[in-house]
């Protein structure tokens, strides 16, 4: 009987913590990986300026920054729609600092 209590607590504590993980919004999960053309016919300077001063005020709140050259655009977007939910950023913000990213980012 003690047993399947704990299996029921610790059950229910998965199952809260999941519940509680944050999640990127749909908009930011189901961006495709964008080139870097794609990005930059889209953005112009102004916004991939915001969206680095996004990424240092943000994303280095928490850690040490990588500089946006050293991953390929696929992982920065990997990255990214993991970590937006953490930086607590809206999906306007997230966009930006992964499109700062994805235009900065080393060729593939």
């Amino acid at each position: 009987m003690k047993r399947l209590k704990i299996l029921c607590f610790a059950s229910m504590l998965i199952i809260f913590m999941v519940a509680c993980f944050p999640m990127a919004s749909k908009t930011i999960r189901a961006l495709p990986v964008e080139t870097k053309q794609q990005i930059l016919a889209q953005y112009n300077t102004e916004q991939l300026k915001e969206g680095e001063q996004l990424f240092i005020n943000n994303c280095g709140s928490c850690h040490k920054l990588k500089a946006a050259e050293t991953q390929t655009p696929e992982r920065w977007n990997k990255i990214v729609k993991r970590m937006i939910p953490k930086a607590k950023l809206n999906d306007q913000d997230g966009m930006l600092v992964r499109a700062y990213l994805i235009a900065n980012a080393k060729d593939e």
